[in-house]
């Protein structure tokens, strides 16, 4: 229970030793907003005057150079006070903006609120037909921002959602195909589904789900010159997209058919080489350009000369860069290609920089970087490898680059991307 604010001398307040939150970051906004409209929101603390919530409006305070501040004394038990203190912290992370009202009303304030990163010249463009009343997640899916947290209880539901429909991509790969480091840790570890590590990397099905349906037209066609297993396939086929991928290994390509017939869905995979796209897709015939590439020689997918993961990485990279190049000439003029890449290490222990060298083939090839997104990944044998890899200095990398390329006048983006369908993965299921 609470009684009326009172002032205390700020000496007088106590920090909570065990503070679970660190608010560093947000002192100086308090101090702004305690300068600007005063102090409206009293301090917490116990009956022995130990915060209970207001670590930051004290710091703020002292920061402003305050003699004293309000306080409310609460009536909590021990055990309240210590849950309360986190539950306070912990609310606002449940909360988002509607972005309509907040225009709204910043457009409405006489007010410099730029302090705050309240920036008004970033709103004047927008109308009010232009924001729905509802959440960025309930908009997109995700929040799209330049981070995608893959971690997250939120994520990692939607991709059980995914998984549960039937996709199978480990099918067709075999553990005789990967890396040295790999198979070490799948012999020492154990592969299978109740393993920290599966033998083989599957792609995440909630990159596919938004990935095309940002940065795909509705209902496009998708060139993925690099197929690999079936989630990019079928994920495209149940979001209602036309897909066609290429792959050089039979074992792989009958591996994703098998598992898209028994989820009754139809994208197209072709046995061949990407460097003979020609012979099986019209230029400026598709929408969209999606694709993992082999991560140069992190994982070894067949025994086949032409593929790129048996290669030095100038034999890989120049054969790289002509898929690039065939594949943008395959895709629509005003329409994004997406590539999911990651770092690798040469036996010397240093990067490839295969990020770099990925921008530089687009680039070249006539389409320009868009966005870089990056997805965070489960930690699985992070946590093994950190201390065997920490010996050499080397941290363990635990995201991957989503790069995200335009080929196209960026002005005429609007006129052919409409409003993102933001369906739950049980829409999608009822297809089946």
């Amino acid at each position: 229970m609470l009684c009326l604010p009172n002032y205390k001398k700020i000496g007088e307040l106590i920090p909570y030793f065990n503070n679970p939150r660190d608010n560093e970051n947000a002192v100086d906004k308090v101090a702004e907003s305690i300068r600007q409209f005063g102090f409206q929101s009293p301090i917490i603390v116990d009956c022995d005057n130990v915060i209970i919530a207001g670590h930051t409006r004290l710091k703020a305070a002292e920061k402003l150079g305050l003699d004293e501040v309000p306080v409310i004394v609460a009536d909590l038990s021990d055990d309240q006070a210590r849950a309360y203190r986190l539950v306070d912290n912990k609310t606002a992370e449940f909360s988002e903006w509607d972005f309509e009202k907040l225009a709204e009303e910043l457009k409405s304030i006489d007010l410099d609120l730029s302090a705050f990163d309240f920036e008004i010249g970033e709103i004047d463009d927008i109308e009010p037909d232009d924001v729905e009343h509802s959440t960025l997640d309930e908009k997109f899916i995700f929040a799209p921002f330049s981070v995608l947290d893959g971690r997250a209880g939120k994520w990692q539901d939607r991709k059980k959602q995914w998984i549960n429909i039937g996709i199978d991509s480990g099918d067709g790969r075999e553990k005789d195909l990967l890396g040295n480091g790999l198979n070490y840790l799948v012999e020492t570890y154990g592969a299978g589904k109740n393993s920290i590590l599966t033998g083989t990397s599957v792609f995440d099905p909630v990159v596919c789900e938004l990935m095309y349906k940002w940065f795909n037209v509705y209902q496009g066609s998708i060139f993925d010159p690099f197929a690999g297993g079936s989630v990019r396939g079928v994920i495209a086929a149940l979001l209602g997209y036309d897909y066609t991928g290429i792959d050089l290994r039979k074992e792989q390509i009958e591996a994703n058919y098998k598992n898209a017939e028994e989820l009754n869905v139809a994208p197209k995979w072709i046995c061949d080489d990407s460097r003979n796209a020609d012979d099986h897709i019209k230029d400026e015939s598709v929408d969209m350009i999606f694709s993992c590439p082999p991560y140069a020689d992190l994982e070894v997918y067949s025994d086949d000369p032409r593929d790129l993961s048996n290669m030095d990485y100038n034999a890989f990279l120049s054969a790289y860069r002509e898929i690039i190049r065939i594949a943008l000439d395959k895709l629509k003029p005003d329409r994004f290609a997406v590539f999911v890449v990651g770092d690798v290490r040469g036996k010397d222990g240093f990067y490839y920089d295969f990020i770099s060298d990925t921008k530089k083939a687009f680039i070249d090839c006539g389409a320009k970087l868009y966005n870089e997104i990056i997805k965070l990944d489960s930690l699985a044998t992070a946590p093994v490898r950190a201390a065997l890899q920490m010996k050499n200095r080397k941290v363990v990398k635990v995201h991957q680059n989503i790069l995200v390329f335009y080929k196209g006048d960026s002005k005429n983006i609007r006129l052919h991307f409409g409003e993102i369908d933001a369906g739950d993965v049980s829409d999608y299921q009822k297809e089946l």
